[in-house]
């Protein structure tokens, strides 16, 4: 594998995502300041500033014409990829932990932490109605609350029909942007009580990849969140995502941050793990990160994989052609 190690963030990576056509990757990080690169030669474009916090999550829309981002100074924001201009700017009442733009682009799904005496709260919001996008006090297209735990995940999962949320004590639940109601699905039983950590759809949108601090990923039906696969590792997974060209799994995580300066390199495995989807059987890893793997995404060519992690590089992955090629003996 021929690795980019791209250097522009001063502290640890909370997410890394490509635009639809690859060329271009988005990363976000602590250290307040989204940045755009380009994919071919790591050469960064730009950065986004604006935050006062931590930005802990972003996304992109299939046109590339927007960003989204959701942050630790208790908001979150638009922004046009072109310009670098922050469009609008919604503002909460505790720190936004994650966010998803639908299929279409027109709405944003985003969570909120639990704090004193407010609650962690889902909402989704239309980015074509000013008065949404710019007045927190306004009602959103859609909200909840949690009573007891934060989420710490969102994803669209159907179009721009349904919101998957990943709770703190690994709660998987559905809910049904026309129905406010309730969740309209629920898992319970497939991480316990761990933290879920991410949630990444697969490339057919048929399937959905959640890992956990219990040191497991899991394949789920995106209908229905029924468990289907099971992967297992040796450390707590930050991040998983699924090739769009082969029935591979990568999983990305390592030791907690506060042990890693205790824990050596080869002891904490912040190696990235490669797991056959079906047989979920881990057939291969690589190397390159000096802590946790924060976040992973793959190339929608399956050529490569971008990894963020604790020690504040991002790392392209290129395989090499014996990897292509790759036939899993069964």
């Amino acid at each position: 594998m021929r690795p980019l190690s791209l250097k522009g963030h001063e502290r640890a990576l909370t997410r890394v995502r490509f635009n639809r056509e690859g060329d271009l990757l988005f990363s976000a990080a602590k250290d307040k300041e989204p940045c755009i690169w380009y994919t071919e030669n790591g050469e960064r474009l730009g950065t986004y500033e604006g935050h006062g916090g931590a930005v802990w999550d972003i996304d992109v829309t299939w046109d590339t014409t927007h960003m989204c981002s959701a942050a630790a100074d208790n908001s979150v924001k638009l922004w046009d990829c072109e310009t670098g201009a922050c469009l609008s700017t919604i503002q909460s009442q505790t720190p936004a932990r994650s966010i998803s733009l639908s299929f279409s682009g027109n709405l944003i799904a985003y969570t909120t932490l639990k704090m004193t005496k407010n609650q962690s709260m889902l909402q989704v919001r239309d980015t074509r109605d000013e008065n949404q996008m710019s007045n927190a006090n306004s009602d959103p297209l859609f909200t909840t609350s949690f009573d007891q735990e934060s989420a710490y995940t969102c994803l669209f999962t159907s179009l721009d029909e349904k919101v998957t949320v990943g709770l703190e004590k690994g709660q998987l639940l559905q809910f049904d942007l026309r129905k406010n109601d309730g969740p309209i699905y629920e898992n319970t039983t497939t991480h316990k009580t761990f933290q879920i950590t991410d949630l990444q759809l697969s490339p057919d949108g048929a399937f959905i990849l959640s890992s956990c601090r219990d040191k497991t990923a899991a394949l789920l039906d995106a209908v229905s969140l029924e468990h289907v696969k099971h992967y297992k590792s040796e450390r707590p997974v930050n991040s998983a995502c699924a090739s769009p060209i082969r029935d591979h799994i990568c999983l990305g995580g390592g030791e907690d941050a506060m042990q890693v300066t205790q824990t050596s390199v080869s002891a904490g495995h912040f190696e990235a793990k490669l797991y056959h989807m079906v047989f979920e059987e881990e057939f291969a890893r690589f190397k390159g990160h000096f802590g946790p793997i924060n976040s992973m995404a793959w190339h929608p060519s399956g050529t490569s994989i971008a990894t963020g992690g604790e020690d504040g590089y991002v790392r392209i992955q290129e395989f090499d052609d014996e990897y292509l090629q790759f036939k899993y003996d069964f």
